[in-house]
């Protein structure tokens, strides 16, 4: 725990009819190729992987960027009584305020608004403590072994517009871990004749293969109330070898 935190900043501590579909987080029920798993990581989980991916992110900004949030982390530890009160602060506490990142405005291909993102080659393992252990345990969930991780980091106002990801550039398959606030995913078949919505709760995590992943557009939604956070997510495709 003493290593997540300096990462933050922290002091250290340890021809049919149209019709729709709606499914929540508990129903078992999901089209062909999607599985769901709401709570696969506990909240210590959670804060690790948070902490390891913000570090891989914040590599790439700015000196004064990470200064202003090493300020505002010291300043708001203050507030708190004593260091283990961290232990029971939502995982959205460990996001500093969206003006303190460099997010972008809008992707190249114009479907991901105010965010950051980095690939993940590998992973800070010696920075932080059980980091290993969860993420062989996240990649029991993985289809194939061979894979690349791309981080996305959204700001508290980001989104990601309805979209069939390229099929080519990036496989038959994707999961996708959620960390921070919970946002909607919005799945719509692309001849328009089914829809679905599931709560992405922070801890959980989806995967999308073969039919749900070619004939489905997927999309992450603002926040409709006032007060959203910010949320990450680690997304894990299948690695394409290059064709010579």
């Amino acid at each position: 725990m003493a290593r997540l935190c300096r990462s933050l900043a922290l002091p250290n501590i340890s021809a049919a009819p149209r019709y729709s579909k709606r499914y929540s987080s508990q129903s078992p029920t999901y089209p062909q190729g999607f599985i769901f798993w709401p709570k696969y990581f506990s909240m210590a989980e959670q804060r690790t992987l948070l902490a390891a991916s913000l570090h891989k992110l914040d590599t790439s900004e700015m000196r004064h960027m990470r200064k202003r949030r090493r300020d505002w982390w010291d300043s708001r530890m203050r507030e708190l009584k004593t260091s283990s009160d961290l232990h029971t602060r939502p995982i959205d506490y460990f996001f500093a305020p969206d003006d303190m990142y460099e997010f972008q405005e809008g992707h190249y291909d114009g479907v991901i608004h105010h965010f950051r993102e980095a690939h993940l080659p590998s992973w800070p393992i010696e920075k932080y403590d059980g980091l290993l252990a969860i993420l062989d345990r996240l990649h029991l969930l993985c289809p194939t072994m061979d894979i690349q991780t791309h981080v996305l980091h959204l700001a508290s106002h980001g989104y990601i517009g309805m979209h069939v990801d390229n099929i080519d550039a990036s496989g038959s398959w994707i999961l996708g871990v959620s960390l921070g606030d919970e946002r909607v995913l919005k799945m719509k078949a692309a001849n328009g004749d089914s829809e679905f919505y599931l709560n992405l709760p922070s801890g959980s995590v989806y995967l999308q293969r073969d039919y749900v992943r070619y004939n489905y557009l997927h999309g992450v939604g603002k926040r409709a109330k006032s007060g959203s956070g910010q949320r990450l997510s680690i997304m894990i495709r299948v690695r394409l070898l290059s064709i010579i």
